[in-house]
């Protein structure tokens, strides 16, 4: 069974990219023109609207998706006319999207773990043993292939490491 995302806030728009946080916490970038590339709307085909660079950043978040308040068209619902907005489904978006490693914190976390055991001329084997846990499952967390829990990533920062966990905005 495939998980439920919808995207909660997008992040930013460069050219046919567009940035989102999912509600998994996953920060993924999509890439329009190779959805396009993929789809090959016709010129009467709504999506066709989108290899305009200026109508793609005037995207929102609406319902969980990315939609595009100004590509409309009019559908008949029962006996009236209704105007609906372009938008596209969440879980599309999610499969044709990729990771965002300059945004995601599990990539900057794991980055920045690893920065700080290395300043402090520790292995992952020496910093496992600090904290009572295995070489491997540090190495999951630089390589961000495991998520980690508050309470553990405090005992690695401050017993492993011997700093101070801060959260700042």
């Amino acid at each position: 069974m495939r998980p439920i995302v919808d995207i909660l806030k997008i992040i930013e728009v460069t050219g046919h990219s567009v940035t989102c946080v999912f509600s998994n916490g996953e920060y993924r970038s999509i890439d329009l023109s190779k959805l396009l590339d993929q789809w090959k709307p016709g010129k009467d085909d709504l999506t066709a609207e989108l290899y305009d660079v200026e109508k793609v950043g005037k995207v929102v978040v609406e319902n969980g998706t990315l939609t595009w308040p100004a590509i409309t068209m009019d559908v008949k619902l029962l006996d009236e006319i209704v105007t609906v907005a372009l938008d596209i489904d969440p879980m599309v978006l999610y499969e044709n999207s990729v990771i965002d490693k300059n945004h995601d914190s599990a990539y900057t976390l794991g980055r920045q773990l690893k920065q700080a055991r290395i300043s402090a001329g520790l292995t992952q084997e020496a910093l496992a043993n600090r904290v009572g846990t295995s070489k491997s499952y540090i190495s999951k967390i630089e390589s961000s292939k495991s998520d980690i829990g508050y309470k553990t990533l405090r005992k690695i920062v401050e017993v492993g490491l011997g700093k101070r966990l801060e959260i700042v905005d």
